[in-house]
């Protein structure tokens, strides 16, 4: 159980643990997707996904030439760029580039899910949610913290400490959290997905929404209407005041698998300083030197950032990676439950 107001702030490396790309990794699969070249008339020469072209050349049938171009485009450019997220936002205001895009950051991420260890056919091909498959990444030991102390009569409050900033484009904490519940608690599907609703969940570039879990048809174009770049993100004041409000409110915040890149750290800076609370962050694979410059940055977030207490409240380690941090500050998180 978690005794503190909770946020976890949660990048790329959290999804890691399950199987889902990271960023270079997906923009190198969406890159394939991008090679539409034919020869001899419709014969694919290149390793682009026709599936995705035809649906968006069929919805689209204006300009199928320009969606190629624009496909091109980021075939070739998108290895220049730190992201898809900032390819895209680099080509903001071309229209194609970004529909085509944000459509195969759709269906690469469906695709992610359904290779995933999250992802079971169900019970129509005997297939069954696993939390074994799971034993070993945060989120089973999130489950562990969350659950501790809970019993089944209190179950509707069992996400009021915690919250999340989400910035990964699947929905793996959703649907992880939707059949571990089923499965601890002995509840039905339809109670688990209610309970799991009343979770504060935030999405600042959006997700792959309203379809199955590693679907393997969809319609990619309006799918694509819910992805968000960096610059559409900053123009949407209500996502930029439910993302305050959940860092003011926040007792304690925690980063997984969190890159701290400077446009996302932007987004969860606090516009009025917030008060001392203790910060902890996984940055495995960072040099010290960044993660000194990154605790620092952290540091001028607070009120006070000159007050002695506040050097020892921000715990960015290096060392550990999102599971790791659960074993380490296992009696921090609970305050000592």
């Amino acid at each position: 159980m978690f005794k503190k107001q909770t946020l976890f702030v949660v990048g790329a490396g959290a999804s890691f643990e399950v199987g889902l790309p990271l960023g270079k990794k997906l923009a190198s699969m969406i890159k394939e997707k991008m090679d539409i070249r034919f020869e001899l008339g419709n014969r694919l020469a290149g390793t682009g996904d026709t599936d995705l072209y035809i649906q968006l050349t069929r919805q689209f049938a204006k300009d199928p030439l320009e969606l190629q171009q624009a496909a091109w485009l980021i075939r070739d450019g998108i290895s220049l760029a730190q992201s898809i997220d900032d390819f895209l936002d680099l080509h903001r205001t071309n229209q194609h580039v970004n529909l085509y895009g944000k459509a195969a950051i759709v269906k690469t991420i469906l695709e992610a899910e359904r290779q995933s260890r999250l992802y079971f056919a169900g019970p129509d091909k005997e297939e069954y949610f696993d939390p074994e498959k799971c034993a070993d990444t945060w989120l089973l030991k999130f489950l562990h913290m969350l659950g501790r102390g809970v019993p089944k009569e209190n179950l509707q409050q069992i996400f009021d400490r915690v919250s999340f900033i989400v910035f990964n484009y699947d929905r793996c904490i959703e649907h992880f959290l939707h059949h571990a519940l089923q499965k601890l608690y002995a509840i039905q599907e339809k109670e688990a997905s209610d309970i799991v609703q009343t979770l504060r969940i935030v999405h600042p570039y959006g997700e792959v929404a309203n379809v199955q879990f590693g679907a393997s048809r969809s319609d990619y174009a309006t799918l694509a209407g819910r992805i968000r770049t960096y610059t559409e993100q900053m123009t949407d004041t209500k996502m930029t005041e439910k993302l305050q409000n959940e860092m003011h409110r926040a007792e304690s915040i925690v980063f997984l698998g969190f890159a701290y890149h400077d446009q996302n750290m932007a987004l969860v800076q606090p516009v009025d300083p917030m008060s001392a609370k203790h910060i902890y962050g996984t940055a495995y694979g960072m040099s010290d030197s960044d993660v000194e410059i990154t605790s620092h940055q952290i540091r001028t977030w607070y009120a006070d950032e000159n007050d002695s207490r506040i050097e020892k409240m921000i715990h960015i380690d290096n060392k550990l990676k999102c599971a790791d941090l659960f074993d380490y500050y296992a009696r921090t998180l609970t305050a000592g439950d």
